[in-house]
């Protein structure tokens, strides 16, 4: 199966959680690409609101300054096409939500829940 080479943006504080649980985790960055799209699409996540506002004079506009690279194969770059046609978005938004999504979920069992509270401040 191929793969494409694309890019999303993101936040840079989103970025940055993903590489700390890169960190602690034995998997290539593709892996947890991979991981994170299968996890989105099995759990029906939905997209956050905030991700589809597009003025950037919205207060509640997202600014994602920071830009991930990702391999993505036929078949998740269909079922990523998909979501982004039915909210009307661009695949970049749901790969980021897709990355925050699978991000919050592991992170608990990746980091521990007390690193987890220092890093969040909890």
């Amino acid at each position: 199966m191929s793969s494409k080479k694309t890019s999303f943006k993101v936040t840079r504080s989103a970025l940055e959680f993903e590489n700390l649980l890169l960190e602690h985790m034995d998997i290539p960055r593709t892996t947890f690409h991979r991981k994170m799209i299968d996890y989105f699409v099995k759990n029906e996540i939905e997209i956050h609101p905030y991700l589809l506002i597009g003025s950037k004079a919205d207060p509640h506009y997202v600014k994602k300054t920071a830009v991930e690279q990702i391999y993505l194969d036929e078949v998740r770059e269909k079922q990523v096409l998909d979501v982004a046609e039915r909210y009307g978005c661009r695949i970049g938004t749901v790969l980021f939500q897709a990355m925050m999504a699978y991000s919050i979920h592991i992170a608990p069992a990746v980091l521990g829940k007390e690193d987890l509270a220092k890093l969040f401040g909890l």
